[in-house]
């Protein structure tokens, strides 16, 4: 892989947001859950990327606000359930980009943490998906994926098998801790009361 002056890979930097899922105990699609500043999920992710890449898009069918429907819509892997329909689909769609694959529900992603995120990304790797504990599952949402590591993709696919985090364990896949200050970010909100958790506690530490 071709490295810029700073050590880092050179390819480009995308995004994918997977939007559209069933969001069944949530009862409403979560990406068009409004935040504190009046604005969907969806509308406060794509705002929090911009600074990291111009080239966002989103997959899955889910309705997005006016504001958003320029952006490109990428159509999901036949026949695949789960995250890997949109990483794989991306990186079909644009083969030599590395791509930033984040959630629609994962409202407390900040700046900081793709920050992190990002400065894990080296020449001789394929990817960063990390994990919030040493023993603890793996975080294939907001986790970056290098052109390489569509091989294990592709090869996941064929098998049937459709866990990113299958791939993810693969020796050239960096598995880091998150900083406990930022692991936040990596949680997700499935439900009304985590939704109602989550503004307390925001509500708490503003006061």
């Amino acid at each position: 892989m071709i490295e810029n002056s700073s050590g880092k890979p050179a390819v480009s930097l995308r995004a994918c947001l997977l939007i559209g899922g069933r969001s069944s105990r949530m009862g409403r699609p979560k990406h068009l859950i409004k935040g504190g500043n009046g604005l969907t999920w969806v509308e406060n992710t794509v705002s929090l990327l911009q600074p990291f890449t111009k080239d966002i898009v989103l997959s899955g069918a889910g309705d997005v606000p006016g504001s958003l429907r320029s952006l490109i819509r990428i159509p999901d892997v036949p026949d695949v359930q789960g995250p890997l329909t949109g990483i794989l689909a991306a990186m079909r769609w644009h083969p030599d980009s590395c791509w930033l694959l984040l959630a629609c529900d994962m409202p407390n992603i900040s700046p900081d943490a793709i920050e992190w995120l990002l400065s894990n990304r080296s020449p001789d790797i394929w990817g960063v998906v990390p994990r919030l504990k040493e023993d603890s599952f793996l975080e294939p949402l907001l986790a970056v994926y290098e052109p390489q590591a569509r091989e294990y993709l592709e090869e996941l696919y064929r098998s049937g098998c459709f866990r990113i985090s299958v791939a993810a364990r693969r020796s050239k896949i960096l598995n880091p801790v998150v900083p406990e200050l930022l692991s936040d970010a990596w949680r997700n909100i499935n439900t009304p009361d985590e939704l109602v958790k989550s503004l307390l506690s925001k509500d708490s530490l503003s006061s």
